[in-house]
């Protein structure tokens, strides 16, 4: 990962010295032959954006400098010392290193809990609740990235845009990890092919438990956002579990995001049916789902309108009790 990262250094650079003599060059000729405005700001808003990217690429060579060198000296200090490598120090500073739940799953991170997860899209960190118990039907792999989760009502989800955007709550309790954070942990995974990178989309699980002890889930293939339309969610791909009806569209549709404050001009809701009145969900003229809803409580039947709603709730447990639990998954 360095050598990789210190030869794109290495181009950027190079690139970086041509097109900064190209602009002096080009300055030579703007003062006898007055080229138009327009090649001007293109050429100075060129030479902005490749600084801007040797700017980001050396905070991504210190970072993983960091890293290399920290796995160097633990593996030399283990040695001397007769230490463990799974020891809690070494694993503590090992998550700085690390982009996914899995990942700290396999260096011996086995508790569900908050950890610092370090976005490869925007160059930051952001705290979030790994789910390290459940493994998956799809990949057999444990450790998921836990994005939206309801669990006790202490968090108001009847909000608008900006905050769905950026994100609210509390990742121990109830929490929205923010869309544009969502769409960066979409993108987290690439491989590299001969002319370019690929990125490999996330599966994306539900669960959904009831107040009366009732549990189902179910595993999406392939969840991803498109930021360029208002975090539209694509097309799921195969469903596993218990959580639906075979033959019968999924719960969540590939459709933009909405808020009170924030709907596409050509949607409109039915009034007794899930709606942005409410809460922020992907919704549509009656949709199938609301895990954004109105927390209910354990008296309470599962409402379609105001409630953490899911189509299929009311099929597959017949007592149709509000949800006590839901949570949505990457991995």
């Amino acid at each position: 990962m360095l050598k990789m990262n210190y030869w794109l250094y290495i181009i950027l650079s190079f690139v970086l010295k041509a097109a900064l003599s190209q602009n002096n060059a080009v300055n030579k000729t703007f003062l006898t032959e007055r080229p138009s405005k327009k090649i001007q700001v293109k050429l100075v808003n060129l030479v902005s954006q490749i600084q801007l990217c040797e700017e980001l690429l050396s905070i991504r060579v210190k970072i993983c400098k960091v890293c290399e060198s920290f796995k160097y000296k633990a593996g030399s200090f283990s040695k001397k010392k007769r230490i463990l490598m799974n020891s809690s120090a070494i694993q503590s500073l090992n998550t700085v290193c690390k982009a996914d739940c899995t990942n700290l799953h396999r260096l011996g991170r086995y508790s569900s809990d908050v950890y610092p997860i370090w976005l490869k899209v925007g160059y930051r960190f952001i705290f979030i609740h790994c789910d390290m118990e459940t493994g998956s039907r799809i990949t057999n792999k444990t450790g998921w990235i836990t994005f939206q989760q309801r669990k006790n009502g202490r968090i108001n989800f009847n909000r608008g845009w900006e905050d769905y955007v950026n994100g609210f709550g509390n990742p121990n309790e109830d929490y929205w990890a923010g869309l544009e954070n969502i769409l960066s942990l979409t993108r987290q995974n690439q491989i590299a092919l001969s002319a370019w990178y690929s990125t490999l989309r996330p599966n994306l699980r539900v669960d959904l438990k009831g107040w009366d002890g009732f549990y189902a889930y179910v595993e999406y293939e392939r969840f991803t956002l498109y930021s360029k339309s208002n975090y539209t969610m694509a097309n799921l791909a195969r469903r596993f579990g218990t959580a639906f009806q075979p033959n019968i569209p999924h719960a969540i549709f590939p459709l933009e995001f909405s808020t009170f404050d924030h709907t596409s001009k050509e949607s409109y809701f039915i009034s007794n049916c899930p709606g942005p009145h409410n809460s922020g969900w992907w919704f549509w003229e009656c949709s199938f789902s609301n895990l954004n809803g109105v927390y209910q409580g354990p008296t309470e039947k599962m409402s379609k309108r105001n409630g953490i709603y899911w189509q299929y709730w009311s099929t597959i447990n017949t007592n149709n009790t509000a949800l006590k639990y839901a949570s949505m998954k990457i991995q």
